[in-house]
């Protein structure tokens, strides 16, 4: 086999592994919602027990939200959902089992993987982690995007993310929080992931790094 023939091979791999990484994002959730998760397959998530927040990173050009509040309401809501789900909150000195951070962006043209300043964890927007957030990715006006990680901090490992586009339509500080709230709720039915979505990924992460490797000239 020629270079031009494994190059061209290695293209259409890639290509197969990216369409089927789409088509597993839109059997999981309808195109109206966008709203995705994210999680690490190799994770057993019932040894989580404990959590702790620790707060977020804005970018909150042309909307009127107070950092302050939108952080006590996300910082409620995922108390909520977690704590439904029978894990405890501590505080961060507790030694959890995982931390909560968040971030939230109003910026078109904005890329907050590179332009934000993450502090001890990373932004986790590589290899295995990138697709689903790029592929949420658009060009709508005023387009606001709500990211909530939570990160074994033992390992500073990404455990599992949900990720949420809306387009912003109103000002007003209470409807944007509900619109947000409730993508929390809908993006949290889906903590832990079940033993099918856990299969499927292994498998979508092994195409992916099959696709990643070299072929092997014949």
């Amino acid at each position: 086999m020629n270079w031009i023939s494994v190059v061209s091979e290695n293209h259409r791999r890639k290509i197969l592994v990216l369409l089927s990484g789409m088509l597993w994002l839109l059997m999981a959730f309808p195109a109206s919602a966008k709203i995705a998760t994210d999680f690490d397959p190799n994770l057993d998530f019932s040894r989580f027990k404990t959590f702790a927040f620790i707060g977020g990173v804005e970018q909150l050009a042309r909307l009127q939200l107070n950092p302050d509040q939108l952080n006590n309401q996300i910082h409620r809501a995922v108390t909520r959902e977690l704590t439904s789900k029978g894990i405890q909150e501590v505080t961060p000195e507790q030694n959890p089992d995982l931390v909560v951070r968040y971030f939230v962006e109003s910026q078109i043209g904005v890329d907050v993987a590179t332009n934000t300043n993450w502090g001890v964890y990373g932004p986790y927007y590589g290899y295995h982690w990138g697709f689903i957030y790029y592929s949420m990715e658009t060009s709508t006006t005023h387009k606001g995007t709500l990211g909530i990680d939570l990160i074994n901090p033992h390992s500073r490992d990404l455990a599992w993310r949900m990720l949420a586009n809306v387009k912003i339509i109103h000002t007003d500080p209470e409807k944007i929080w509900k619109t947000a709230d409730s993508n929390i709720k809908n993006a949290f039915k889906r903590y832990p992931p079940s033993p099918k979505e856990i299969e499927e990924k292994k498998q979508q992460w092994a195409k992916e790094d099959a696709a990643k490797k070299p072929s092997q000239p014949q």
